[in-house]
């Protein structure tokens, strides 16, 4: 416990952000215990890269924080898949213990020691959350309020796997970083989709993309 850095949360953005939330002292107790836990197990499981584990707070922590400002008000289920050490799913689960407690969140990650991990912080925490151990393409289909993924991969199959698991209104949010035009221009070779690029709060030159309405392109 020792060697596990202080969570510095005194920067104005880290203070904006968790205020346009809305999410009281004990939800943030929560995300730092989530954070202390991660700190400790990466040590012995890979579940974030050691460049960017002191860094963590910001970088992953706060960085997926704010996916739950473009949810919809009362989303019913969101699905997570590539969650590796939890994010953003098991902070949106984290977040919604407060401020929507009927979110169900599933979260998606093939490494069983991940899976493992994901289970024990949702267990401390009691959160609404089920982990499936498990490729993305071999769970039944999820049709889910709400989609997400984090460094998974090219939207072309970002966009693939969300159709898979689709509502009539789902919308899919995913951060990408400075060179996501060439991954847009490559899927609309394959799909056909409504889609709204979100300035990130945290990075300058990276980007949320929320997805619509995704069908194949004739």
């Amino acid at each position: 416990m020792n060697n596990v850095p202080m969570v510095q949360s005194h920067h104005c953005k880290d203070i904006f952000l968790l205020d346009k939330i809305g999410v009281s002292r004990e939800t943030c107790e929560k995300l730092h215990y989530y954070y202390r836990t991660l700190f400790e197990w990466n040590t012995k499981i890979n579940l974030v890269s050691r460049k960017s584990i002191g860094i963590a707070w910001q970088r992953h922590f706060l960085d997926s924080s704010q996916l739950w400002l473009y949810a919809p008000q009362n989303v019913k289920t969101w699905l997570d898949f590539g969650s590796g050490g939890g994010f953003p799913g098991l902070v949106i689960g984290i977040i919604a213990q407060e401020l929507n407690p009927q979110l169900k969140v599933t979260l998606v990650e093939k490494n069983k020691k991940k899976a493992f991990f994901l289970e024990q912080v949702g267990l401390k925490l009691s959160l609404n959350v089920r982990i499936l151990c498990s490729k993305i393409e071999n769970i039944k289909p999820q049709k889910a309020d709400v989609i997400s993924a984090r460094a998974f991969g090219a939207l072309k199959l970002l966009i693939e796997i969300a159709y898979m698991h689709k509502n009539d209104r789902t919308i899919s949010l995913f951060p990408k970083g400075k060179t996501f035009s060439v991954e847009i221009k490559e899927s609309l070779e394959y799909w056909k989709f409504e889609m709204r690029e979100i300035s990130n709060l945290l990075e300058v030159d990276s980007s949320i993309l929320e997805i619509r309405n995704i069908k194949v392109a004739q």
